[in-house]
């Protein structure tokens, strides 16, 4: 059961792929010359249009997203709360590959997004967590020095009220390790310097193991 889940769920992330590029990514021809224009300029330090294999990136991209969205589907499936796992790891997946490829997180994905998840959470009996969402107060300040991006903010803001404090801190922690390790081994391996590096994958990464694969292991440790 657990491998149809996994093939099922990859098939589910190539549609979700293409919906993002129907959506996202594929202008109407009015608007193309400016959204080449947003595209070049943002591809001239990005990240993924700079690695070596250029040429591969293409197949390899859409095979890794879709495996990676069976391996989701797989976690969902067996939590004890399968289907609000699924809609929060699918929220996070398809944030995730926003920020991935454009830097950018859209009002459109993001609010129905938050209100499935608010919805859904309340309807499995659970409770606001106040004390998580002032937690996020420090990082307004670092909004403000564009140390980091508003659509990160939110994107935490909406998880973080679902998440108890011990929970959330954790996420913090495990997420900026991942984005400090990942920012010195590119740079380390490519010899390039990072102009921006997308945080909310980083996110997702910290709430998938602290939320769905460790939860009661991480509350042991902060307690």
């Amino acid at each position: 059961m657990t491998i149809f889940v996994f093939f099922l769920g990859a098939l589910l992330g190539f549609f979700w792929l293409m919906l993002l590029h129907t959506l996202f990514w594929n202008p109407p021809k009015s608007d193309s010359r400016s959204h080449y224009e947003k595209v070049n300029k943002v591809s001239d330090n990005h990240w993924f249009f700079r690695l070596p294999t250029r040429w591969l990136l293409p197949l390899l991209y859409w095979a890794i997203v879709c495996l990676c969205y069976g391996g989701l589907c797989v976690v969902a499936f067996h939590d004890s709360q399968s289907f609000l796992a699924f809609v929060w790891l699918t929220s996070a997946f398809l944030l995730s590959l926003t920020d991935l490829i454009d830097y950018s997180v859209y009002p459109q994905l993001l609010y129905p997004a938050h209100l499935l998840l608010a919805l859904t959470q309340l309807r499995s009996g659970a409770s606001f967590q106040w004390l998580s969402l002032g937690l996020l107060v420090p990082l307004v300040f670092f909004v403000w020095q564009k140390k980091m991006g508003g659509g990160d903010l939110l994107v935490l803001a909406g998880w973080s009220i679902w998440l108890a404090p011990t929970t959330l801190l954790a996420l913090l922690l495990i997420a900026s390790s991942l984005g400090l390790l990942a920012f010195f081994s590119y740079q380390g391996i490519w010899k390039k310097r990072l102009a921006q590096l997308p945080f909310v994958p980083f996110l997702s990464l910290g709430l998938l193991i602290v939320r769905f694969i460790a939860f009661h292991t991480f509350d042991a440790f902060f307690l």
